[in-house]
């Protein structure tokens, strides 16, 4: 072998490693890293402040292009239809009875179904929607709910802080979530959490003020997130505009 063929083989030999030590990098670059989906869900109480903390809440979503659920009394859907207009189809919109009633303190059977079903209608009404979500008022259901939601039109129950339950051949189906009460918890605590395949919650309602919620947004490290909307979650159309 002559000493030209030994450098032209060196050479080559160099530009090989060369090209192994830096193509994962550009492998890496094209990777997509997953995203831990998140679905935040916002129950709203009727408080003097809420129309103006529901209008704040859809322009702060709409801002950071984040889809959410909210759950909304009838009876202030009713009265202040405008603090459902300003939500984007990006966010789905529930019911949670008429008149944010514990369900749990009515006895009477036909009193209760009234609550759920004139909740979901004047919610319905106030944006020209078909909701087809819900949750109770407090976290609080008895025995009666599943027969109560079924007869009301709805699909999807979020009333439990660890489970949800889809409408599925004529049942409620349980499925177990990790939900988190947001106000207990920094932004910091959320984006260092490790990336898993199965969807969280994270839970606020309009005692904790809109900006509170903007300094919760800005300190995610938005990157390690997908927010879906609750039919995304489910895997269904839950939020029907007419």
């Amino acid at each position: 072998m002559t000493l030209k063929q030994v450098a032209i083989i060196t050479t080559a030999l160099v530009i090989v490693a060369g090209f192994a030590m830096i193509s994962p990098l550009f492998i890496r670059a094209d990777e997509t890293v997953p995203k831990q989906k998140v679905l935040l869900t916002f129950s709203v109480a009727e408080t003097a402040d809420a129309v103006a903390w529901c209008q704040n809440l859809a322009s702060l979503l709409d801002d950071y292009n984040i889809g959410a659920a909210v759950f909304i009394p009838g009876r202030l859907a009713e009265q202040h239809p405008e603090a459902i207009w300003d939500f984007d189809n990006n966010v789905d919109i529930g019911s949670q009875t008429y008149s944010n009633a514990d369900l749990t303190k009515i006895s009477d059977y036909s009193i209760k179904l009234q609550e759920v079903e004139e909740g979901k209608m004047a919610v319905d009404e106030a944006a020209g929607l078909d909701t087809k979500m819900f949750r109770a008022p407090f976290f609080k259901t008895d025995q009666d709910i599943y027969s109560i939601l079924s007869r009301s039109g709805i699909l999807a129950d979020f009333s439990y802080e660890n489970q949800y339950h889809i409408y599925v051949n004529g049942k409620f189906l349980t499925f177990d979530v990790k939900m988190y009460k947001g106000s207990d918890y920094s932004p910091e605590f959320f984006s260092t959490l490790p990336t898993t395949s199965e969807p969280f919650i994270i839970d606020f309602d309009n005692s904790y003020s809109i900006f509170s919620l903007q300094n919760f947004f800005s300190g995610l490290n938005m990157e390690h997130f997908e927010f879906v909307n609750a039919s995304q979650f489910v895997g269904f159309t839950l939020t029907n505009r007419k």
